[in-house]
């Protein structure tokens, strides 16, 4: 007869979750995956307190802390609050039968969900296995290491497991012992790694010294947390590998058996690397490994999934496998991991975790057969500018603040010195509005009428005023609770129609867009009367300069666009690197009776293929895109004509030299008043200390580059593309830039 108070359900058809009582509806999410059971329970069903509940030989406790490492349990909410439980198959408590059917009772207790008291929710997990097991298998958790091996008389050519020959007579033997090998810091010589010495410890005081040894059916199992007693650590250039080395010794009928159990997990976290979370670590850890080493098998999964090839590319996700280490590049934000807002030091930024598994398989002359799996939670942040502009709008102060990401909302805003709810300031008749966005992102419009007594009025006389509004945005993260503010002073001076209180409906604003070749430039004149003035990166705009700088201009009774070329002048060189050429224009507006000026600043990454820049300081930037050469050239393997000059910067197709001009063996030549710097990128033949063309004769690659500098002049940037033979006249004649010149030529149209 069927039981009310228990259902089942099947995922997969090799998991099963029994609710001994009712829970919610999706409360619990639970799957089967390798070797471990997965458990998760959304953020939104957790009360104020919460934690699991196993039943083991000494009651019901807790699973938390040193005992949930030591036993097999790893518990973790992410950057949105979920929780996940993760249980080994062999962790304690677990009913084992016979190596391949699992059962794992536990109780889910919940204490203030929804306002209500404490609850229990009891579950029963079970699990069959999906492969067989490895003669051995190590895994790496976040919070603790575990090593299981076959329990069983070795073969000949099996070095894990050997006999101890002669067998000792001594009957104390009778019970386990293990044997550690540690580092003997007594005999530490120079900066180099001690020797390793052994203890021999019972195997029923092991377990006081944070060590877990436990047998099923065919296996021996072995685990620890993280920065256990006997533990040590090898250092590498760019890991760090923990190792606990390791021998168990028990006795298999009248002789006794030597098992290596050591197991090394590498505790490298994740970096941000430009715009990709990057995760590197050895291929293998030698502590793990007997050479020679047979066939290696490598596999990848993100957000508990395997990953194949094309949900590799789809996803931008790069594996580099160099046999020595293995490199994953997740671009930040991809789709895969968790994107949220989180504050650091009172700013905003943007929170990215993804969670990753590794699984590498190999063979040597010790194993048969090792499978390491390697669970990390990358975390990263990045900084995210918010955006905060000022709009024109008739009789208005128009204010908005964002972009911002679904889990930030605007709680209260305090307005010159005054707070207000929401709700408060509509009622107070200042207008604050949310503005979507198709990605999903969102801003905030605030909106108060120049008439409003909070907004701060001086005239100027002759029908001027200005107006000034404070205003301090008040911002709540979900669902962590955090807070963070965005102070802003929006001012704005208008021309009255009148001496009456009749407001001007437009004033004048500047903007800027990033186009495919260059910056485009809208300076918008308003009704404000009288002459005003344009500057281009600190140059006047006249006829002149639109000629010189080939701008392409349109003019109207109050607005000009300008099109400014990307090697024009007025233009900022920032810096070069391989996603582009960085850029700014700085625009000014100027009126030149009351010497009010509006400014905008406008940056922008112009994407470039190649590119030579020459700067001012005599460095020299160089990109080059090597995707078109046949057969194809790995930009990690060019240098300059002193190979010891590589690459800054590479990626799949491109490469980013920066040196200064009179090193990396440049030929140096004096013509002409000019001091001319030419020097060369080359294919480096691996393994050679030389670079010079490659010994094949298809794989020669060679591209000169070269800076011109005037000898007794000021020196200016200069850009050209780096396969040119002949650099731009540009570099040869740097154009004087008069800082807002008073060239007379005919003028521009003028606002007013």
């Amino acid at each position: 007869m069927r039981d009310e108070n228990m259902f089942c359900v099947v995922l997969f058809g090799l998991f099963s979750v029994t609710l001994v009582r009712s829970a919610l509806t999706g409360m619990f999410k639970t799957e089967c995956r390798d070797r471990h059971f997965w458990l998760s329970v959304k953020s939104h069903f957790l009360g104020s307190k919460f934690w699991f509940e196993v039943r083991g030989e000494s009651g019901v406790r807790p699973v938390d802390g040193q005992w949930a490492a030591e036993c097999g349990y790893t518990l973790q909410r992410d950057s949105w609050g979920d929780l996940t439980l993760r249980a080994s198959y062999l962790a304690c408590t677990v009913d084992n039968q016979g190596d391949s059917e699992f059962r794992l009772m536990l109780w889910f207790v919940n204490e203030g969900a929804d306002g209500e008291g404490m609850s229990h929710h009891p579950l029963l997990l079970s699990c069959s296995l999906a492969e067989p097991w490895r003669p051995r298998e190590v895994v790496c958790e976040n919070n603790y290491m575990e090593v299981s091996v076959e329990k069983r008389v070795p073969a000949d050519n099996h070095r894990g497991t050997e006999w101890v020959t002669p067998a000792p007579a001594d009957d104390t033997l009778r019970e386990w012992r293990v044997l550690f090998r540690v580092p003997d810091l007594r005999l530490r010589l120079g900066s180099g790694f001690p020797p390793l010495k052994e203890e021999i410890i019972p195997v029923n005081l092991v377990h006081l010294l944070g060590y877990s040894i436990n047998t099923t059916a065919s296996r021996i199992v072995l685990r620890c947390s993280y920065g256990s007693r006997l533990a040590y650590t090898l250092q590498g250039d760019d890991f760090t590998v923990e190792v606990v080395s390791t021998t168990i010794i028990y006795r298999h009928h009248w002789t006794l058996l030597r098992v290596d159990m050591s197991v090394a997990c590498t505790t490298t976290q994740g970096s941000l690397d430009g715009a990709d979370v990057v995760w590197t670590l050895p291929w293998l850890l030698h502590p793990l490994v007997v050479p020679p080493v047979g066939q290696k098998n490598l596999k990848v999964a993100v957000g508990g999934r395997y990953i194949t090839q094309c949900m590799a590319r789809y996803r931008d996700y790069r594996i580099h496998d160099n046999n020595n280490t293995v490199e994953i590049r997740i671009p930040f934000g991809a789709e895969g991991g968790r994107l949220k807002s989180g504050v650091f030091a009172g700013v905003y930024v943007h929170l990215y975790e993804v969670d990753v598994e590794l699984l590498r398989e190999w063979q040597d002359s010790a194993w048969k057969q090792t499978q390491q799996r390697t669970f990390r939670t990358l975390r990263v942040h990045q900084n995210d500018p918010i955006n905060i502009s000022k709009l024109p709008s008739g009789g208005e102060l128009v204010l908005s603040v964002g972009d911002f990401l679904s889990d930030v909302m605007l709680v209260n805003v305090t307005v010159a010195g005054q707070r207000f709810s929401l709700e408060d300031a509509e009622r107070n008749a200042i207008r604050i509005s949310q503005v979507p966005f198709p990605n999903g992102t969102h801003s905030y419009l605030l909106q108060v009428p120049l008439t409003h007594p909070l907004i701060t009025q001086q005239y100027w006389g002759k029908g001027r005023r200005s107006y000034l509004l404070s205003v301090l945005f008040s911002f709540l993260l979900s669902p962590d609770g955090e807070t963070f503010h965005i102070p802003a002073d929006v001012h704005s001076s208008l021309q009255d129609v009148d001496e009456s209180t009749t407001f001007s409906p437009v004033v004048p604003w500047l903007k800027g867009e990033c186009m495919e070749r260059g910056v485009r430039i809208l300076v918008h004149y308003g009704k404000v009367q009288g002459e005003w003035r344009v500057y281009v990166g600190g140059l006047r705009l006249d006829w002149q300069l639109v000629q010189d700088g080939q701008y392409v201009l349109d003019s109207t009774d109050e607005l000009i666009t300008v099109d400014i070329p990307l090697y024009a002048p007025g233009m900022d060189y920032r810096g070069l690197d391989l996603r582009g050429l960085a850029v700014s224009v700085s625009v000014s507006l100027v009126h030149m009776e009351t010497l009010e000026e509006f400014t905008h600043l406008q940056e922008c990454v112009m994407p470039v293929e190649e590119l030579l820049v020459c700067l001012p300081d005599g460095q020299m930037v160089v990109v080059l895109d090597m995707s078109g050469v046949l057969p194809p050239v790995d930009p990690k393997h060019t240098a300059l004509l002193d190979p010891s000059c590589g690459p800054l910067d590479t990626d799949r197709s491109k490469v980013l030299f920066r040196f200064p001009a009179e090193s990396c063996g440049s030929t140096i030549t004096h013509m002409d008043g000019h001091v001319i710097y030419i020097n060369e990128v080359r294919l480096h033949s691996p393994g050679s200390s030389h670079v010079r063309p490659h010994p094949h004769p298809h794989l020669s690659y060679s591209v000169p580059v070269m800076c011109v500098y005037p000898e007794n002049e000021p020196r200016s940037v200069s850009i050209y593309r780096p396969r040119s033979t002949v650099p731009p006249t540009a570099a040869l004649k740097p154009p004087s830039h008069t800082q807002r010149s008073e060239i007379k030529q005919r003028p521009l149209p003028a606002g007013g």
